[in-house]
Formats: C-alpha cells, sequence, structure tokens
C-alpha cells in the first residue's frame, strides 16, 4: 500500500491541534506562576488560532502564521513543559503508562505468584525436579533453556570429603534440619529474600545447600526421590508417610548426641554429586479483580483472598513472637454460607453429597493421578475446623477454602473460613512457566 503524502493545510491543522492541545496543558499547570501579562498573552493567542482552527477553510498559511504567534507567547510560560524535550515527553508517558498498570492491577487484573504446592498438582508452586546420579546432569544450554522456559534453577551439591550420604533431620524427624538465612542472595528471583540452609553430611562433613525461603519442602522431596524412589512413591508424596515408612525400615537413626538422620547407604567419594536438581519456579497467574463485583464466588472458584485479620492464621516471627499473617493466599473455594461441609476421604462432601463446581473434587475422590484425595486432621493435630468424623457449617460472610493438595495444604481446616471481605479475586490464566499447564486456570 502506498500512502500518499500530507498536503499543506492538513499539516498547518494537525500542527495548530498540538499548540493548542500544548497550550491548555500549560494553561493548566502553571497559570498559577506565570505573571498575568504573558499569560493573558498566551489566552488570547489561543482564542485567535482557535477560531481559525475550527473553520476547515482556513489557508494554510494564515493557520501556520497563528501558530507562529501562539508559539511565541508560550515560551515565557512553558516551563518545563513547553517547548517539548525528549526526557520530559518520555518522563510523561512512563508516568501514564505507570497509572495504567496500576489501575489495571487493582481493579481488573493482578498478577499473582504460587509459592507452595498446596494446589498440586493443578498448579505449581516451587518444585524440585530430579536428576539421577547415575546420569549426566544438565549442560549449560539445557540450563538456560530451562531457566527461560520453565524458571528452572540449577543446584548440583557435591560431597566435601568420602563416606556415607546422610541427611539431619529435625527434631520431629518428618523433615529435613535447617536454618533460616536472612536476606540473602536469590538466584531465582535475582533480589534479596528469607532463605533456608540445609546441610547434607557425607562422612560426616556438611555441604550446605541454600534455597529461597518458600522452597520449605522442597529439599525433602529432592532427596527422597533421589536416595528412596519408590518409597516417596508409595507414600503418594506425603512426606510425613515417607519419612514414617523410613523409620519403619530403619533407615532413620540417630548419632552420638541424640540428633535424627537418615541413612542412605549411599557412599560418595569428594566432588561426586549427591544431589542434583532443578528448582522449578512457581505458576505466575493473572487473577480476575472484577467480576467478584457483580457476581458471587461459587463453589470449584480458585480464589484469592488475603490474610490480614484471619484470626487464627499467625505466624511466627524472628523474636519468637507470633503475629498476624500479611500475605495473598490461593485455595479451592469448597464451600459458600450456609454449606455444610463433611470429609469422607478421599472424597469431599457439601450438603450430603460429593462437592462439584470443577473437575479436581472428582479427581481428589478417585485419586486420579497426582490427585491425593481429601483428608481430614486427626482430632490430636492442630486443625481446628472439618476435624475428623465431624461436619462444618459455613457461617454467613465465610468462605471455606482448602488445597488441591489436601495432605500438605495449611487451609481453612486449621485456620477457619476466609471472610467475604478477604477476598481477591479468581485466578483465570497462567501466563508462565510455559509448560502444558499455560493457558486458562481452572
Amino acid at each position: 500500500m502506498f500512502f500518499l503524502p500530507q498536503s499543506a493545510a492538513k499539516r498547518a491543522r494537525e500542527q495548530a491541534e498540538n499548540l493548542l492541545r500544548l497550550a491548555d496543558k500549560v494553561d493548566c499547570y502553571r497559570r498559577d506562576v506565570v505573571p498575568v501579562a504573558a499569560l493573558e498573552a498566551l489566552r488570547a493567542a489561543a482564542r485567535h488560532l482557535h477560531v481559525l482552527w475550527e473553520d476547515k477553510k482556513t489557508p494554510a498559511e494564515v493557520l501556520n502564521s497563528a501558530s507562529e504567534e501562539l508559539h511565541a507567547a508560550m515560551l515565557p510560560c512553558g516551563g518545563d513543559i513547553y517547548p517539548l524535550t525528549v526526557t520530559g515527553e518520555y518522563c510523561e508517558m512512563m508516568v501514564v503508562a505507570a497509572i495504567l498498570v496500576i489501575g489495571v492491577r487493582s481493579f481488573f487484573l493482578q498478577p499473582f505468584k504460587i509459592p507452595t504446592n498446596s494446589m498440586y498438582p493443578t498448579y505449581n508452586g516451587m518444585t524440585p525436579h530430579v536428576y539421577a546420579l547415575d546420569q549426566p546432569g544438565p549442560s549449560a544450554p539445557e540450563q538456560a533453556w530451562n531457566l527461560v522456559v520453565q524458571g528452572a534453577v540449577h543446584y548440583a551439591v557435591r560431597a566435601p570429603a568420602d563416606g556415607e550420604v546422610t541427611l539431619p533431620l529435625g527434631s520431629n524427624m518428618i523433615g529435613v534440619n535447617q536454618r533460616l538465612v536472612r536476606r540473602a542472595w536469590s538466584r531465582l528471583w535475582l533480589v534479596n529474600e528469607d532463605m533456608r540452609q540445609y546441610q547434607i553430611n557425607v562422612g560426616g562433613t556438611g555441604a550446605p545447600l541454600v534455597v529461597p525461603y518458600d522452597f520449605e519442602r522442597g529439599v525433602d522431596e529432592a532427596f527422597c526421590q533421589t536416595y528412596f524412589p519408590a518409597v516417596f512413591a508409595q507414600a503418594k508424596n506425603d512426606l510425613s508417610e515417607c519419612y514414617r515408612l523410613l523409620t519403619l525400615s530403619g533407615r532413620i537413626q540417630f548419632d552420638p548426641s541424640g540428633h535424627p538422620y537418615v541413612s542412605t547407604g549411599h557412599m560418595a567419594h569428594a566432588g561426586d554429586r549427591v544431589l542434583d536438581f532443578d528448582l522449578r519456579t512457581g505458576d505466575m497467574l493473572f487473577v480476575d479483580r472484577f467480576s467478584y463485583n457483580f457476581i458471587s464466588p461459587k463453589p470449584g472458584d480458585p480464589f484469592v483472598f488475603h490474610t490480614g485479620g484471619i484470626r487464627d492464621l499467625l505466624t511466627t516471627l524472628p523474636d519468637g513472637t507470633t503475629a498476624q499473617l500479611d500475605q495473598y493466599y490461593i485455595k479451592r473455594l469448597v464451600a459458600v454460607p450456609g454449606d455444610v461441609l463433611e470429609v469422607r476421604a478421599p472424597a469431599l462432601y457439601r450438603n450430603g453429597a460429593p462437592n462439584t463446581g470443577a473437575a479436581t473434587f472428582d479427581k481428589n475422590a478417585h485419586q486420579e493421578g497426582n490427585y491425593p484425595g481429601y483428608t481430614n486432621p486427626d482430632p490430636r493435630s492442630t486443625a481446628q475446623y472439618l476435624r475428623r468424623g465431624e461436619t462444618f457449617p459455613v457461617p454467613n460472610g465465610f468462605y471455606f477454602a482448602m488445597g488441591d493438595n489436601s495432605p500438605t495444604s495449611y487451609d481453612s481446616r486449621y485456620w477457619g473460613p476466609v471472610p467475604a471481605a478477604n477476598v481477591v479475586g479468581r485466578a483465570v490464566f497462567i501466563v508462565y512457566p510455559f509448560t502444558f499447564r499455560w493457558g486458562p486456570s481452572h
């Protein structure tokens, strides 16, 4: 397609229109700092040009002459606004863009990153992808590709000495011993954030491993998949069950100081890989903040809410005290006000019938694929709501939230229903990473 050059009249009208817009901007922004005489001259020149511009039969040379007069009147008034500079125009464009982004984020679509695996396998939090020790790990180009496509960061722990590979456990024997490292550098997000440091022992010598704070269970999973894949599969990816089975098989032992550890029976030489995995980033979602202004949340929605004000949802501070957790959570909305919930493992019942509203309910009820089924916490646990053998009526003004990965989800069974005022919106699209889950969320 060929574009014809603009006529002189059209160019003159466009120039006049731009000058009038800028004159109005200078008048609005600087009227309180411009001398009265200069401001009146600006307004008179603008009125004259506007009259000529409205008459579409005004000759181009007349419009150009009036535009020159307005230009001369604007110069002593314009300050940083006129004449235009590249820097000023660029900054203004960036401010407008920022306002639009903030507006969209606040009222329409908000990005949300899933940190944990309480909604697995529907959504992924940070998860380990383990490489077998008898196979080569990923090459540098493969690592770069995995980083771009899957948000995966590679970790390889090498033996500091010869000897058996063992894993120190915490005092409760259901997780790797760890300590918190405050404000350390993260390779995953390129920012400073809280980190966790773990240690794998080889021949009694420790090899440290520092990962993001929210990767709480990932090191346990990577270790169990590496050294006890059959046991981990038998436990259906439930770490507590996995460590229970390891205890029964005699793999959990105690050192001379009485501290528990996992004995792998695997002998390594200094420099050998003893743990090799990719830490894959959690799913990035878009959350629809708009729809719930017009429709009510319904069972089956993957919804995001703010934790502030949920009485029993607390966090432990570094000094040992507790405070209200101030975060955003994503869970499955499983019941609305007036519903009565009951878990008949592995199914979730609402109002006396198997729950409906999302395919996840049926998949969990039949333990399809990686869906583990719904569980009731034992009455002796810290759970206060929907305990084993009990029903729970959802009160008015509240919603009941549960994770799709029920055995490991910290949800309304422990800290109660979600106030309606805390609801932010529902997840609508997985935008990253570029895996088979990319696309509309469910």
